[in-house]
């Protein structure tokens, strides 16, 4: 899942390989992780955004694009959900410090 950030993840192709059904993929992998896999993927498709953000002057529908969001308002819109800030905003506090 982590080779594919930034693209389409389907659990049906996930739970295959794992060869199992994909209810109890999910389930095996919540007791595992503690989180719903689509939650473990937006974390981590939000982990890779903050990466871009610090270290990159990428702009933000670009870094959207390479995180795995549709688009930069999807993007946006996550990323206030999940942070509590705009990606842009969030940029500049940290490139501030």
């Amino acid at each position: 899942m982590l080779e594919h950030l930034d693209g389409n993840v389907h659990l049906t192709r996930v739970a295959q390989e794992c060869q199992m059904s994909v209810s109890h993929f999910a389930r095996s992998f919540k007791v595992s992780f503690g989180v719903s896999a689509h939650r473990w993927l937006i974390e981590r498709r939000i982990d890779r955004s903050k990466e871009l953000l610090i270290q990159t002057r990428t702009p933000l529908i670009d870094v959207a694009l390479q995180s795995g969001f549709s688009d930069q308002a999807a993007f946006t819109r996550t990323f206030h959900q999940v942070v509590g800030d705009s990606p842009g905003r969030w940029r500049r506090e940290q490139v501030g410090r």
